[in-house]
């Protein structure tokens, strides 16, 4: 009787983890973690169903998925470096202590890794993982709706109503954005992070493979269809540039797999009317997708103000590569990069360890960076610890040349995994082969934009597209 109770507590957990993941920062949980920005109610779920399925599961010494390895020397790596960082000359900032970063760093880590140990081992049984893909759906259909909501009061009102503004804030700790939806994320760029990390990659491998997790139909379309495509409107509204970019590299693997299917469709309904070769028609149906990518970017170029310059680059310009970037208003995130990259340069080997970036931004920073307001603002006016807004220059800057190529050396054994699973002949393989591997080509560009291990979504999603499908 204990047994089962503690069971379904863990069940219930895992199903109450997934439900609230379209909340990225609520106020109560801030306040319970004490968290500046990332404050997931997921995170409290995830502790219960450590605390129900984890701990008992390791007591019993029954094995967790192979893919934790390599992620926990990672792990190991950056708990070494970070402990080796105590002997080096830390700079001091502000009264900051030299303490906290690191344990908060770590903190997050761990809280990451949990997170993918859960999803890597816990949904095997084949009940559970169906009952987890309709929670998905029915809480991605909830953020698009909200997303509509802030869409069709923003423009058609140029503004929201008080009551939005009231309903978000008891949801996010952060209230509405001009133009971008942000569904019941803390901010635009962070709705399109989740959707492209976890959302979108397993709606367009069941599209891909059509498949669905639900019986009805809207006519011919599934439910994921439906919802894969107001998630890509979704992730347009957020005006997320990063977060586009990601996208259209999943896309062009799902281009290569739909491809062949367009190219045979067409040439068997043309070849009843005359012949056209199958290499015309491949040539034309690349340039018909180079022409599409190009008008979207010129309709972005005039749809949001930060894109105005897109097409202005010059090389007459004193640092034209700065410029550019700080035209696009993008300048300021160039220059976090280069300041991280700067750090590795003086510690190479284990990094200034997980946190610590921050303490050496001021002696960091290319002098270009102090021409910029928000950073001269920000290092000047603030006592916070800036950072460096890139998980792969984080890596490098705080782990090192060992951390980064462990962390690097996981993910590549992540893809391995998904590529004989994409190759599989059962069908529900293949679609979370699919899924994951999506998950991998986004996070190229996303780990450009978030840094932080707190973020469940990819540790999530590439945990549950690298787990066993339990009993048949």
């Amino acid at each position: 009787m204990k047994n089962k109770i503690v069971t379904r507590a863990a069940e219930y957990s895992w199903y109450a983890m997934i439900a609230v993941l379209p909340i990225t920062s609520m106020p109560f949980v801030k306040s319970i973690l004490d968290s500046d920005s990332v404050a997931s109610p997921s995170i409290l779920f995830l502790i219960a169903l450590v605390i129900f399925w984890m701990i008992p599961f390791f007591i019993k010494n029954k094995p967790f998925n192979a893919s934790i390895f390599p992620l926990f020397l990672f792990v190991a790596a950056a708990f070494l470096g970070s402990a080796f960082s105590f002997f080096y000359d830390i700079p001091a900032f502000k009264g900051v202590s030299q303490y906290s970063p690191i344990i908060s760093a770590f903190s997050t880590l761990i809280i990451g890794f949990l997170f993918f140990v859960c999803a890597s081992t816990f949904p095997v049984d084949k009940k559970l993982r169906e009952r987890t893909m309709r929670i998905v759906n029915w809480s991605g259909l909830i953020i698009f709706l909200w997303c509509g909501v802030q869409a069709v009061s923003w423009y058609t009102m140029n503004k929201y109503p008080q009551w939005m503004f009231e309903l978000q804030g008891l949801i996010s700790a952060r209230v509405l954005y001009r133009q971008r939806v942000t569904g019941f994320a803390l901010e635009p760029s962070w709705l399109a992070h989740q959707l492209n990390m976890f959302y979108l990659p397993l709606w367009l491998s069941f599209t891909l493979h059509k498949r669905s997790s639900h019986s009805f139909r809207l006519y011919s379309l599934t439910f994921e269809n439906v919802l894969l495509a107001l998630g890509v409107i979704s992730l347009l509204l957020t005006l997320s540039r990063v977060g586009i970019a990601a996208f259209l590299l999943m896309l062009i693997l799902a281009g290569i797999v739909l491809h062949g299917r367009i190219v045979d469709f067409i040439t068997q309904r043309i070849s009843k009317k005359g012949r056209i070769s199958r290499k015309i028609i491949f040539i034309g149906l690349i340039i018909f997708y180079i022409v599409g990518v190009g008008l979207m970017f010129v309709a972005f170029s005039k749809i949001d103000p930060r894109m105005a310059a897109l097409f202005d680059f010059s090389f007459e310009n004193e640092n034209p590569f700065i410029t550019y970037f700080n035209d696009l208003k993008f300048g300021d995130r160039v220059i976090y990069w280069w300041t991280g990259w700067n750090i590795f340069g003086k510690y190479p080997i284990f990094g200034v360890g997980l946190g610590n970036a921050g303490f050496f931004f001021p002696t960091a920073i290319p002098p270009k960076g102090w021409q910029l307001f928000e950073v001269s603002r920000l290092m000047n006016r603030t006592d916070m610890l800036l950072n460096i807004k890139s998980l792969w220059v984080r890596l490098l800057a705080e782990t090192g040349t060992i951390g980064f190529s462990l962390f690097f050396g996981w993910l590549l054994s992540l893809a391995y995994y998904y590529l004989r699973k994409m190759q599989s002949k059962k069908i529900g393989l293949r679609i979370m082969g699919y899924a994951g591997f999506f998950v991998l080509l986004g996070i190229v560009f996303e780990g450009f934009s978030i840094d932080s291990f707190a973020m469940p979504y990819w540790w999530l999603s590439l945990g549950l597209a690298v787990s066993d499908p339990g009993p048949k």
